[in-house]
C-alpha cells in the first residue's frame, strides 16, 4: 500500500486525503495547528464560480495602488522590507495585465466548474454531513462607479457563459424581503452555492479519522529529507515520517517547507477576519458589499456570517481592531437594520489566505523532486476550489492522467 503524507490539515489537505483514501493509500495529515483554526474554517463558505477575474488585474492593481498608505481600506498592502515580499509584488504588478485576465479567465472557469460539480457529488454520496445552499450570490453596490465596474465583470462572466441577472434596488428588495439592504443595484450570479465552512471541516476530520487517515495535530515540520532526486521523510516535533509521497498544502507556509527544497513559490498571506451573529433582521442570500469587499453569508437559524479584509503580506496575528470596525460600519451602511453591531474580541477570527503572484494556484509535481507534490495559492478560493485540488493531485499521486491540464497551474511558471 502506497504511503502518503500531506503536510497542512486545511480544505484542500483534508480533500487531498479523502480522494487519495478512495484509492487504499495509507496516508497522515500533519498540520501545525489543532485543525479548528485556519482559514477553512473563517473563510466565507462562498462556492464562486463568477469569480473568474484573477486576483493579479488590472483594477486589483489599481485599487492596491490607491489604498497603499491606508491599513484599514478594504484591500491594502503591508509594507515591509521583507525581499520576498517585494519579489512577489514585482511579479504581480507584472502580472496584473488585461492579456493575463483574458488567459486566466477559461481556466478559473473550468476548475471552478469542475470543483463545485464535485462538491454536488459528495454532497448527493452522503459520505460528508455539511449543508450546502444553491441561491447563487448577489454582488451589492451603492457606488455608481462600483457598479459600473460590476456591470463590466457581469458581462464578462455572461460571455462566458454563467447566468447572470443585472438587478434595481427594487430586485434586490424582492429577493431580501426582511432586510431590504440600502443599495443601488446589484448583480446575482445564479451558478455559485454557499456552505457552512465549519461544518465542512468537521465533516471531513470525522470522516477521515473513521476511514483510516492519521491526522497529526499541532506538529510543526522540521526538515524534509531527501536522497539524490527524491524526499524520503520529515523531521518533525512529534517524530519521522517516511513516506512514498509528499503533499504539501499548508497555505501560505507552504513556501517555507519548500524553500529547504530550494523551491520558491511565489506565495504571500492576504490577511482577513471574520464573525458570526444573529442579524436583527434574517439575511436570505449571501453577498459581496463590493463598495467594502465585505462577504455576507447567511448560514441558517438567523446566523449570519461577515467578512472582509484583504491585507497582502501581513503574517501578524494581532487583530486590527480599525479594520473590524471598518467591516462593522459596512454592514450597517448595506443593511440598516444591523447598524451598531457590538463584537467582542472573542467573536473575531483572523486568518491568512495564500495569495499566489498571479492569482492562479499552484497543483503539481514540483521541480527535481518527483515524489513531491503541491497545492496552494488559491487566494480567496480555497473553499471553492477545494476539491478540484484534491481530485487532481489524487490523480497525480496514483500514476493518473489528470482531469484537467494542469499547465496554468505548474509550479515553475
Amino acid at each position: 500500500m502506497s504511503k502518503i503524507v500531506i503536510v497542512g490539515g486545511g480544505v484542500v489537505g483534508l480533500f487531498t486525503a479523502w480522494y487519495i483514501r478512495k484509492k487504499g493509500a495509507d496516508i497522515t495529515v500533519i498540520d501545525r495547528g489543532d485543525l479548528t483554526d485556519s482559514c477553512s474554517f473563517g473563510n466565507a463558505g462562498l462556492i464562486v464560480p463568477s469569480h473568474i477575474i484573477p486576483l493579479a488585474s488590472p483594477g486589483m492593481l489599481r485599487k492596491g495602488l490607491q489604498t497603499l498608505f491606508n491599513p484599514v481600506s478594504p484591500v491594502s498592502v503591508h509594507l515591509s522590507p521583507d525581499l520576498d515580499l517585494i519579489r512577489w509584488y514585482l511579479r504581480f504588478a507584472r502580472a496584473a495585465s488585461a492579456r493575463h485576465v483574458k488567459k486566466s479567465i477559461p481556466v478559473l472557469k473550468e476548475l471552478s466548474l469542475f470543483s463545485k460539480n464535485l462538491f454536488a457529488e459528495v454532497k448527493e454520496s452522503g459520505q460528508l454531513d455539511f449543508p450546502l445552499w444553491h441561491k447563487g450570490l448577489l454582488m451589492l453596490y451603492q457606488s455608481p462607479k462600483i457598479g459600473d465596474e460590476l456591470m463590466e465583470e457581469a458581462e464578462i462572466a455572461r460571455h462566458s457563459g454563467l447566468e447572470v441577472s443585472t438587478l434595481s434596488a427594487a430586485e434586490v428588495h424582492q429577493l431580501e424581503f426582511d432586510a431590504k439592504p440600502d443599495v443601488s443595484g446589484g448583480v446575482h450570479y445564479k451558478s455559485d452555492d454557499h456552505l457552512d465552512p465549519s461544518m465542512l471541516m468537521k465533516s471531513l476530520i470525522d470522516t477521515l479519522e473513521r476511514s483510516g487517515v492519521t491526522l497529526i495535530r499541532n506538529c510543526a515540520v522540521k526538515k524534509i529529507n531527501t536522497s539524490r532526486q527524491k524526499a524520503i521523510n520529515l523531521e518533525t516535533e512529534k517524530g519521522i515520517f517516511d513516506f512514498d509521497q509528499l503533499v504539501i498544502t499548508a497555505g501560505f507556509w507552504s513556501k517555507e517547507i519548500l524553500n529547504q527544497l530550494k523551491i520558491n513559490l511565489y506565495v504571500q498571506p492576504g490577511k482577513g477576519y471574520s464573525f458570526k451573529v444573529k442579524t436583527a433582521q434574517p439575511i436570505h442570500y449571501p453577498a459581496l458589499l463590493a463598495d467594502a469587499s465585505v462577504a455576507v453569508t447567511p448560514l441558517g437559524c438567523e446566523i449570519t456570517q461577515f467578512g472582509g479584509g484583504m491585507e497582502l503580506g501581513s503574517k501578524g496575528m494581532k487583530i486590527i481592531q480599525a479594520r473590524v470596525s471598518q467591516i462593522i460600519q459596512s454592514i450597517g451602511k448595506f443593511y440598516p437594520s444591523e447598524t451598531g453591531l457590538q463584537i467582542a474580541q472573542g467573536q473575531i477570527w483572523q486568518g491568512h489566505r495564500p495569495c499566489s503572484f498571479d492569482g492562479l494556484p499552484y497543483i503539481g509535481h514540483i521541480p527535481f523532486f518527483h515524489n513531491v507534490l503541491v497545492g496552494t495559492g488559491h487566494s480567496m478560493m480555497g473553499v471553492t476550489l477545494a476539491p478540484a485540488t484534491g481530485k487532481l493531485l489524487s490523480e497525480l499521486i496514483s500514476g493518473e492522467k489528470p482531469g484537467l491540464d494542469l499547465t496554468p497551474f505548474r509550479i515553475d511558471r
